[in-house]
């Protein structure tokens, strides 16, 4: 199943002002776009409320069009489509968003913390959606947040994408939205999943107990 909206949308943040200058309507407290395109055949639905949501009907059928979520359906007809579908996103991401680091909310207020702390913002150095914070002397990680699915971390079937953080401890938690750290040494390192499960007070916590950790050893 290919999901459009998230390729769009995934490190953007809307202006709901914007959302209504652009043509959204508001339908019970969600917000509402729709436009017709190739010739009328198609109309696009969004809806923005928690999350977005979209989808693409056949005029014609007055169904949804469900090859334009199949990644084996790669013929010319359906890949006009599907590419007519990403103009009008980018438009609406181009016209009412602005971007930022993460996918998760709580991902970027955390990151915004540590830059008021510590003067630090991520670097992707692997050009994808993971990004470290270093210390600005030594250039040595103290935390890294992550884009994976759940399942990846709490092997629990669920393939839903969540920004995990991973930190250096030298301690371990029971605590809920705490975990032995994904890809990185169990014993010195946790990973904390940013759904806001967590408060943002007691990830800062656990960040500048990570940033004292890492930190360059001073000589006596």
């Amino acid at each position: 199943m290919i999901h459009i909206e998230d390729e769009i949308f995934i490190k953007k943040k809307f202006d709901f002002d914007k959302l209504k200058s652009f043509g959204f309507s508001i339908v019970d407290n969600k917000y509402i776009y729709t436009e017709d395109f190739l010739d009328a055949n198609f109309k696009a639905i969004i809806e923005i409320s928690d999350v977005l949501k979209g989808k693409v009907i056949d005029n014609f059928s007055d169904e949804e069009y469900m090859p334009l979520r199949i990644e084996s359906y790669d013929g010319e007809y359906v890949c006009k489509v599907r590419e007519a579908y990403k103009t009008i996103l980018k438009r609406i991401a181009d016209a009412c968003c602005t971007d930022v680091f993460f996918a998760y909310e709580q991902a970027n207020r955390i990151a915004n913390l540590i830059y008021e702390r510590y003067g630090v913002k991520p670097d992707f150095p692997w050009n994808d959606d993971n990004g470290v914070f270093r210390h600005l002397d030594t250039r040595k990680w103290f935390s890294l947040i992550m884009y994976i699915k759940r399942d990846a971390l709490l092997k629990d079937g669920n393939s839903v994408m969540v920004n995990v953080m991973n930190l250096k401890t030298e301690e371990q938690y029971d605590i809920d939205g705490i975990y032995p750290a994904f890809h990185m040494n169990h014993k010195y390192w946790i990973s904390l999943i940013l759904d806001d499960t967590l408060s943002d007070t007691l990830i800062m916590e656990l960040v500048s107990k990570s940033y004292n950790l890492t930190k360059k050893k001073r000589r006596r």
